[in-house]
């Protein structure tokens, strides 16, 4: 691993935070801030931590499920990795928090690392189905208000969760088909070596792919992952409230759709895309200026991702998590590594 590799990660997504925040925050008129400040509910946003809570508690439920059929996982157990993740993903760019999650778990328990890594990404799957279906339900509601650009944005992103989607089905049903026909781009344009390792890569995840055997199961992820989300839509209303603001039903949705929108760009915790994209989109949908919306994407922003990063903090001190680690993950040989593990395991069960 080369020294400081961390930092290609760190690096970049901290640029085009800042480059972000700047745009979105240049022309705040700074009067008009510190008197909505001075007029805010602040006792109120403390009703944000009891459904953000309750959202990772379903979370950990829900991991649990996935991999119940692999081995019977405990809560605690399942919950430190899971919260270290969240807290990694929240600081870093490139969701290395996801990788690290499914490491620890491994560590610390019989889950194979390539099992427990399809899990962690069949758990963001249906993480983005459901803010998939938010999408539709946003663009229903607002689509007369929405111009040609965030229609199509929002469109495109709906398509790329139902690819990946489809992409998934194919892997559990058809393995080594799917891997080939992922793989062969690589070998017509002479990679055949890298072609290879795609193809045993998305072998040994689509085991682990395994874990919904039924439309029961099937049933019961979704629930699990509907919970998540509108307890997370919930933690979004004592930020109106606290800010004297109007608050209708599907306006907490919008809310977490523009974010996932922003949060494809891989800055640390969407910092700074989440804010342009809140404070691009909501002052002509929901009829607030752009200062509040300035002003709801920082009260948004901290309040869904401080706790987890403070709660994450101490939980990574508390299991010895060390710098050194993400940045072996960051540098992919631990992802790799999970790979070809799986595959001697595999090989020598």
């Amino acid at each position: 691993m080369k020294k400081g590799g961390i930092w290609k990660h760190v690096v970049p997504g901290v640029v085009i935070a800042g480059i972000a925040l700047y745009l979105t925050y240049r022309k705040t008129d700074t009067a008009y801030l510190l008197s909505v400040l001075r007029e805010m509910q602040w006792p109120v946003l403390l009703l944000v931590l009891v459904p953000l809570a309750l959202s990772y508690v379903f979370r950990i439920i829900r991991w649990r499920f996935l991999l119940s059929p692999i081995s019977n996982v405990s809560t605690k157990d399942a919950a430190g990795p899971l919260i270290i993740g969240f807290f990694v993903n929240s600081i870093l760019p490139g969701r290395v928090g996801e990788i690290l999650r499914a490491l620890l778990l491994s560590r610390r328990t019989s889950v194979p690392r390539a099992s427990s890594f399809a899990t962690v990404v069949l758990a963001r799957i249906y993480d983005g189905l459901t803010l998939a279906a938010m999408t539709l339900i946003v663009l229903a509601v607002f689509w007369s208000k929405l111009d040609s650009t965030t229609r199509l944005g929002l469109i495109g992103a709906g398509l790329l969760y139902l690819i990946i989607l489809l992409t998934m089905i194919s892997l559990r049903k058809w393995k080594e088909g799917t891997a080939r026909i992922i793989s062969a781009p690589l070998r017509w344009i002479r990679f055949k070596s890298l072609s290879l390792k795609l193809e045993k890569l998305l072998i040994s995840f689509s085991h682990g792919l395994e874990i919904l055997r039924d439309w029961r199961d099937t049933l019961r992820v979704s629930l699990y992952s509907l919970c998540i989300w509108v307890l997370l839509a919930v933690s979004v209303i004592p930020v109106f409230w606290a800010m004297h603001l109007q608050v209708l039903w599907h306006y907490p949705l919008l809310v977490l759709v523009l974010a996932g929108l922003g949060m494809l760009i891989p800055t640390p915790a969407g910092a700074g895309t989440v804010h342009g994209a809140l404070v691009l989109v909501l002052p002509g949908l929901i009829g607030i200026t752009a200062e509040s919306a300035r002003i709801l994407a920082l009260l948004f922003h901290t309040t869904q991702f401080m706790p987890i990063i403070l709660v994450g903090l101490i939980v990574a001190i508390k299991e010895g998590v060390t710098t050194s680690q993400v940045s072996r993950i960051a540098q992919s040989e631990e992802l790799e590594m999970k790979y070809d593990d799986y595959n001697h395991q595999e090989t020598a069960d």
